[in-house]
């Protein structure tokens, strides 16, 4: 009796979406046995950086729990690290220019990441270090690095991936989970472009002192997600853990200083229009960072209110390092990113006709890249990754299509919303307002926030 040919999956990409395909394609080899093979540009894992801060919802985390292995979920605290009882709170706030609270969304609160699948609601997030959890999901995946698809030719028999080393590989699928600028979408769907949002984004991180933490968290509580909105279509947003530092493998404290820090992320985002208002005061070169921190702290004085929230938030923005250091692989987390302008953008799959399936799909950033604002981008990848992971046990040789066509449809519906609240959602905090404006829109804020909480007493 002859076997079956085993299938071979090539997945271009070998960021969260890409690993966690990987892992539930090994994962359901007792259900249907792949040949699997992942390719990425970098040299190495530490080539590009990964990011502090992510927030997981509960439908993120439970599609990642359902593609990786006992293995991974055994360390995935590493990167999900538990609450501190009493002292952080995984939900956001929303504040307006001064510092007044205006939206505070009940969450429940859980013990863990096995907790917050249980818990069928999206404000409730954690907030999970970036960087750490790549490092998690590569644990026993063979990435072949420095391999950059370049282009690929589909036959009736398969695809041929071919690479910008003039190598060439051959498979039965072939998955594109690389990023909003994939080169496999651009030949898989030429006519599904990126949306560019008109609004400039700068993010930083930085290693905060605990007497400036002890000063915001008193100021604005202890939401491990907070936004303040300005009047101009200007938002400060900082994301933290309350997890020192110090406690992390191979920190250094340079400082010598006993006062414990911890990492942040800084946000700060504006209609790129003001780029053009302020550019005859400081001339900006995104290839040196110095010039683009002094560029958001001017824009914070002029634009914002003068209050102590404000000067809080250039304190942050002071501790942001100005130049690459010397050594970056003893740098606080292992490597550093130039702060550099970038702009809001994303992908809308639903903003052209549905295509027809073939051995070639696409996951994640790569068919529906999403801003940041909600942090729905990381959660959606992994929902993909489960789906079509569930979807390819059903493949077969003599019909290798349906399963894909069965994936994408449910891929494109889900998507689409996300990407749509996003994109609305970040006009709607974007959109320049005067002061009659603002107080229009605080209201509504605080009215909505009022009935959230009044509707969550009868929840309970």
């Amino acid at each position: 009796m002859q076997h079956e040919k085993i299938p071979k999956v090539i997945i271009i990409g070998a960021g969260p979406g890409g690993l966690a395909l990987y892992h539930a394609l090994i994962k359901n080899k007792d259900k249907k046995e792949f040949d699997v093979k992942i390719f990425e540009r970098d040299s190495s894992p530490k080539e590009r950086w990964q990011g502090y801060h992510i927030a997981l919802n509960y439908l993120g985390t439970r599609s990642l729990l359902n593609c990786v292995p006992s293995s991974i979920t055994s360390i995935l605290q590493k990167a999900i690290l538990n609450p501190i009882p009493n002292v952080e709170f995984h939900g956001a706030s929303l504040i307006d220019n001064k510092g007044t609270l205006l939206l505070h969304p009940p969450s429940k609160q859980f013990k863990d990441f096995n907790e917050l699948v249980k818990v069928p609601d999206e404000l409730s997030v954690m907030i999970t270090y970036r960087d750490r959890l790549r490092d998690v999901l590569l644990e026993g995946v063979p990435v072949t690095w420095g391999k950059k698809c370049i282009r690929y030719e589909e036959t009736k028999d398969g695809v041929c991936v071919m690479f910008d080393d003039g190598s060439q590989d051959f498979c039965d699928i072939l998955v594109g989970a690389d990023g909003i600028n994939s080169p496999v979408r651009k030949q898989r769907l030429p006519e599904l472009q990126i949306f560019d949002f008109g609004i400039t984004n700068v993010v930083a991180n930085v290693a905060a002192p605990k007497h400036l933490m002890d000063r915001f968290i008193k100021l604005q509580g202890n939401s491990l997600f907070q936004k303040s909105l300005g009047l101009h279509g200007d938002s400060s947003t900082l994301i933290f853990r309350l997890i020192p530092i110090e406690q992390e493998p191979g920190y250094e404290n340079k400082s010598n200083s006993n006062e414990p820090h911890y990492r942040v992320t800084l946000n700060y985002s504006y209609p790129t229009k003001l780029d053009d208002v302020e550019s005859d005061k400081i001339k900006v070169d995104d290839n040196d960072s110095a010039s683009v921190i002094e560029h958001v702290k001017q824009m914070i004085r002029n634009f914002g209110s003068g209050c102590e929230f404000d000067d809080i938030v250039l304190e942050f923005w002071d501790l942001v390092p100005k130049s690459t250091p010397n050594d970056p692989e003893k740098f606080q987390f292992k490597t550093y990113n130039p702060t550099r302008r970038r702009q809001y953008q994303d992908i809308n799959p639903s903003s052209i006709q549905p295509w027809t399936s073939s051995r070639v799909t696409l996951l994640g950033d790569a068919v529906h890249a999403m801003n940041p604002v909600l942090g729905l981008g990381t959660n959606n990848a992994f929902q993909d990754a489960d789906l079509l992971s569930q979807a390819l046990i059903n493949y077969s040789s003599e019909d290798p299509i349906s399963c894909i066509q069965e994936y994408e449809k449910e891929m494109r519906k889900r998507s689409t919303v996300d990407v749509l609240k996003s994109r609305s959602t970040a006009f709607q905090l974007s959109t320049p307002v005067g002061p009659i404006g603002a107080f229009i829109r605080n209201c509504s804020f605080k009215v909505t926030n009022f009935i959230m909480k009044f509707l969550s007493i009868f929840r309970k």
